[in-house]
C-alpha cells in the first residue's frame, strides 16, 4: 500500500496521476498444476530422460495467485473477450440459485506437451500472464511451439478435470507466457468446424 497527502490541487493530481500509472488492467487467476511433472528438457530442446523428475518436492510454480492482463480495445477504451473462463459447476435447471464461486478462478494446468490450436475465422483471446515462477519454468523449456492444457475442475458433466478451454503457451520470441482462451472442449469443437 501507498498513502498520499494531499494539500493542494497540484498534488492531487500528481497523485491520482501515480495511482493511475500503477493500476494494471486484469483478472486475478490461481493457476494450480495437475497431474505429474513435464519431462525434463535437455540443453537441445529435447526431452531428456536421464535427468531425475523430482515429483515429491513442491515446486513455486505448482501453485501462483497472479494477473492476466486484460488489453482493451485501442479504439473504445473497453476490454473485449469471446470466450469465458468456465464455472466450476455443470448447470442445473432444477437447482434455484447458483452455487457458490471463489472471487478468483482456480485454473489447473496438465504439463503434457500439446500441439496449439487455432483455426482460421474461430476467435481466440489472448492474455499475457503476470511474471511469475510459472511463467520463468514455461519460458526456461524453450518450447514456443508447444502448449499445455487449462482446465476447470468440477466443469465437465462427467468429469472430475473437465474439458480443457485453452491452454498455456510461450511466445515465439520467449518474451512471455500467454493464456489462450478458447470454445469449451476446443480438441473435439475445432476439427469438427
Amino acid at each position: 500500500g501507498r498513502s498520499y497527502c494531499v494539500r493542494t490541487q497540484r498534488m492531487l493530481n500528481q497523485c491520482l496521476e501515480s495511482l493511475v500509472q500503477k493500476v494494471q488492467s486484469g483478472v486475478v487467476i490461481n493457476f494450480e498444476k495437475s497431474g505429474p511433472d513435464p519431462a525434463p528438457i535437455g540443453e537441445d530442446g529435447l526431452v531428456d530422460s536421464s535427468r531425475p523428475i523430482n515429483s515429491f518436492a513442491s515446486q513455486p510454480w505448482y501453485s501462483c495467485h497472479k494477473l492476466i492482463y486484460v488489453r482493451p480495445n485501442p479504439k473504445t477504451g473497453v476490454p473485449v473477450g469471446h470466450w469465458p473462463i468456465p464455472e466450476s459447476f455443470w448447470p442445473d435447471q432444477n437447482s434455484p440459485t447458483l452455487p457458490p464461486r471463489t472471487a478468483h478462478p482456480v485454473v489447473r494446468f496438465s504439463c503434457v506437451d500439446c500441439e496449439p490450436m487455432v483455426i482460421d475465422k474461430l476467435p481466440f483471446d489472448k492474455y499475457e500472464l503476470e511474471p511469475s515462477p510459472l511463467t520463468q519454468y514455461i519460458l526456461e523449456r524453450k518450447s514456443p511451439h508447444t502448449c499445455w492444457q487449462v482446465f476447470v475442475s468440477s466443469s465437465g458433466k462427467y468429469s472430475e478435470l473437465g474439458h480443457p478451454f485453452g491452454y498455456l503457451k510461450a511466445s515465439t520470441t520467449l518474451t512471455c507466457v500467454n493464456l489462450f482462451v478458447m470454445p469449451y472442449n476446443y480438441p473435439v469443437l475445432l476439427p469438427l468446424l
